[in-house]
């Protein structure tokens, strides 16, 4: 064997290389990891010298099934390929590489490079055909038997599976793994905090939705930890989007038993093989899916609305997804249909004027094609906005008995939850202080630290009970009196709570969601231009409009109800000013979509050929210069100084001046300044020679000196 060492050899390094598969086998197999470190001593015997030899031992704890991660391996693989190595020494051959690629690039290298192969009891010459057979024999091997162990392991683990006695990962919150299945979490905050979850997200448009729900309402989640021994831990924190959906699509919630949910394949990234986990499958494709293997929080029917809900409202699947409902004024968002191509149409906001967006169709813009088509927003909003008024008349005591439930349901269930948490906080304070108590005062060492934790215990409690009370001022725990006699009134006014201040335009959607399944839009050329507008309800019914295309005139023109209306109330000899309160108090708007004010009633009045017959305002008294308390009016501080009303502005900015304002009569918000003797010389001495100008006036000034009170 020794023959096979050369003096060419010899003038080169020799690489030990040293691995072990996993982390555990560095700690247990401490035999096998001395004797790869004694490959250094057979070296040495082999003729190389202790400053030749170098010692690879990167790859501790990784297994040889791939490179990936192995940068003792690729150090080594470099070493031969640039010519540094004359021989590598390994254990075995499964200890370089169990994959025969990796095996089978290292043999190529060494035989151009003229580099030995050396383990435990020989040296293989890669050139030499009786060695190389050798060599393809135990690498051959090395993969087979990797191959075979992993048949064993993985079939006695599914195996195990299929009887759900399995364990995999981490348990999930709100459960408890026993050896032999799940069962629930014995601690009642837990559980209870799982149940307002599933109850929030029934009730709520999207998983976004629920968050901001536990944001305002300061509702914390659950997670037990395991601290080793059997031990564990139960910590609280806010709940987020990710921990929210993890906990919506495992289906042990509901209470299966699944194994092989996300299988690992391998795929092509970027021209490398990687291997991945499968993710999107049907519960038909896992490899085992056992329903009621124990207790769950919620029905498997359930669960499969639950996945379909969070699939509906990812947008970025494309075609067949609505997307969640959002904060936008466009109402239709998820719901309109090309009635063209059958693709679901999109909105496009353009600008922040009322009205200003439109539905489009891509068509086939993604093949190089022109858009399909698009329509303005607005109209088609209104003719469905009233359809769905006019047709969805809910029973009265149906909806506020449903309401009130689902409310007091919902503020009882949180408010158990904190009470759970809270005896659970302090069950802690108090075992604590026993343990404090317990110790013998002379001990100070063990008494100060549980000291230190007993009061840890009692902060821990103080915080929570301060949480409870800052989320009991934010939520409402129960329906007053008032609140149901509300409730009654709103259920059979469904236009009132639709056009609520109060409603967002996401909760708009999503109560139009539950009514309606699709809108199909279509344009019309004869006998006018206009959109079919088709409305398919949940109940599968189909109700046809037709809205008509609107020149920008005839979309900014003034409602016919608001000119009506503003024809019986001029007719009723009302100001415009008051006018224009009465028709925003009836909730009606101008063409463009504004409230009303008194250049609006005006424009409205002579597009419209209303006459104004109302009597004129009387006019108002002017500002006296000096009130019966001494005070001076803005027109008082000009006579008397000879000044302008900029002037006396300066003057308030540089503080020479002080004054605040008031009402007075009908002035409203008006300067009043008290000149006293002090303040008076002040103003003397530093007013300016061009302040002593008196400003020229108009003959509308001289006639009304109270003109210039309001700055």
């Amino acid at each position: 064997m020794r023959g096979k060492v050369s003096t060419e050899h010899l003038q080169r390094r020799a690489f030990v290389y040293v691995r072990q598969s996993t982390a555990a086998q560095v700690h247990e197999n401490v035999e096998s990891t001395r004797r790869q470190y004694a490959l250094v001593e057979r070296a040495k015997a082999l003729g190389w010298a202790a400053d030749a030899i170098e010692v690879i031992d990167e790859d501790l704890g990784k297994s040889g099934a791939s490179t990936d991660g192995r940068d003792g391996f690729a150090r080594l693989v470099d070493a031969v390929a640039y010519g540094e190595a004359g021989a590598v020494l390994a254990l075995e051959v499964s200890r370089l590489a169990r994959c025969s690629q990796d095996w089978q690039r290292l043999m190529s290298l060494c035989a151009v490079a003229q580099v030995a192969l050396v383990d435990e009891s020989s040296v293989y010459d890669p050139n030499d055909r009786d060695d190389k057979l050798l060599l393809d024999l135990k690498g051959t091997m090395s993969e087979a038997e990797l191959h075979w162990l992993r048949l064993r392991l993985v079939g006695a683990r599914r195996n195990k599976a299929r009887r759900g006695e399995l364990r995999t990962g981490a348990v999930a919150t709100g459960y408890v793994w026993t050896g032999s299945g799940y069962v629930k979490d014995p601690d009642e905050a837990v559980r209870r905090a799982i149940e307002v979850v599933f109850a929030r997200f029934a009730v709520e448009p999207s998983a976004w939705a629920v968050v901001r729900w536990a944001r305002e309402t300061g509702f914390q989640m659950p997670t037990r930890r395991e601290l080793g021994g059997g031990s564990t831990e139960v910590e609280w924190r806010p709940l987020g989007t990710s921990r929210l959906c993890d906990l919506l699509r495992n289906p042990v919630y509901a209470g299966a038993y699944v194994y092989g949910r996300r299988p690992a394949r391998k795929e092509l990234r970027g021209g490398e093989i990687r291997q991945v986990r499968a993710s999107g499958l049907e519960p038909g494709q896992w490899f085992v899916k056992l329903e009621g293997a124990h207790e769950g929080y919620l029905d498997w029917e359930t669960y499969l609305g639950n996945q379909e809900k969070l699939r509906q409202n990812l947008a970025r699947l494309g075609a067949g997804v609505r997307g969640a409902p959002r904060e936008g004024p466009a109402l239709l968002p998820g719901l309109a249909v090309c009635g063209r191509c059958g693709r679901r149409m999109r909105p496009q906001y353009m600008g922040r004027s009322p009205g200003g967006w439109r539905y489009y169709c891509v068509g086939e813009r993604d093949r190089g094609q022109t858009l399909c088509w698009s329509v303005p927003g607005a109209a088609i909003d209104e003719a469905v906005e009233a359809l769905f008024l006019r047709t969805v008349v809910p029973e009265e005591v149906e909806l506020s008995l449903a309401v009130e439930r689902e409310t007091e349901s919902q503020s009882e269930e949180l408010a158990r939850q904190w009470r759970a948490r809270l005896e659970q906080a302090e069950y802690e304070a108090r075992r604590a202080e026993r343990r404090y108590k317990a110790v013998e005062p002379e001990n100070r060492v063990v008494a100060r630290t549980l000291e230190r934790e007993w009061e840890a215990r009692l902060q821990d409690l103080e915080e929570l009970d301060r949480q409870y009370r800052q989320a009991g001022r934010k939520r409402v725990v129960s329906l007053t009196d008032d609140d149901r006699a509300r409730v009654r009134e709103l259920a059979g006014d469904l236009p009132a709570v639709w056009r609520s201040s109060t409603t967002t335009p996401a909760e708009r959607k999503a109560m139009l969601r539950l009514a309606i399944e699709a809108v199909a839009l279509s344009p019309m050329e004869v006998p006018r231009r206009a959109t079919r507008v088709q409305v398919q309800w949940q109940s599968g019914a189909v109700t046809e409009v037709v809205v008509p295309w609107l020149s920008r005139r005839e979309r900014t023109q003034t409602p016919t109800e608001a000119v009506a209306r503003i024809r019986d109330l001029a007719g009723a000899r009302e100001h415009d000013s008051r006018i224009a309160d009465r028709l925003n108090a009836e909730g009606l708007r101008t063409g463009q979509g504004k409230t009303w004010n008194l250049a609006a009633v005006k424009w409205a009045r002579r597009r419209n050929g209303i006459k104004r017959t109302a009597p004129d305002d009387p006019r108002r008294v002017p500002l006296p210069d000096q009130r019966e308390d001494g005070l001076y009016s803005m027109p008082g501080v000009c006579r008397r100084f000879g000044v302008t009303a900029a002037a006396i502005e300066k003057w308030l900015a540089n503080g020479l001046l002080h004054g605040r304002r008031e009402d007075y009569g009908h002035h409203r918000n008006v300067w009043w300044f008290d000149l006293d003797d002090a303040t008076a010389a002040r103003i003397e001495a530093r007013k300016g020679p061009r302040s002593w100008r008196e400003p020229s006036r108009s003959a509308e000034d001289r006639s009304n000196p109270g003109a210039g009170g309001a700055v």
